[in-house]
């Protein structure tokens, strides 16, 4: 398989067969003469990626936690939906 086959599958179709060919060489020679990053580059890249990852881990909370946290949302969701009754019935803070 030629390079240049692939790239030739991506362009327009309604391109002549001179404008194809001139694309995908140019294409290939693009591709060809991309430069890489410098390794001592992509070495702190990996690292610094995959200690971001350990480093963004949360620390695992008890039980009584996460208990108290859902006990505390649940309660002021029922104090929203109150307030929200309210004034739908016309006697809340918001009412019209």
């Amino acid at each position: 398989m030629h390079p240049a086959d692939g790239i030739e599958h991506d362009l327009p179709a309604e391109l002549s067969d001179a404008e194809r060919r001139e694309l995908a060489a140019t294409g290939v020679r693009l591709q060809a003469e991309r430069p890489l990053p410098n390794p001592n580059f992509r070495g702190e890249l990996r690292r610094g990626l995959l200690g971001a990852s350990a480093a963004s881990r949360r620390p695992s909370m008890g039980l009584g936690t996460v208990r108290a946290l859902s006990a505390s949302y649940a309660c002021f969701g029922i104090v929203l939906l109150a307030i929200a009754a309210a004034g739908v019935a016309g006697t809340g803070p918001f009412s019209a």
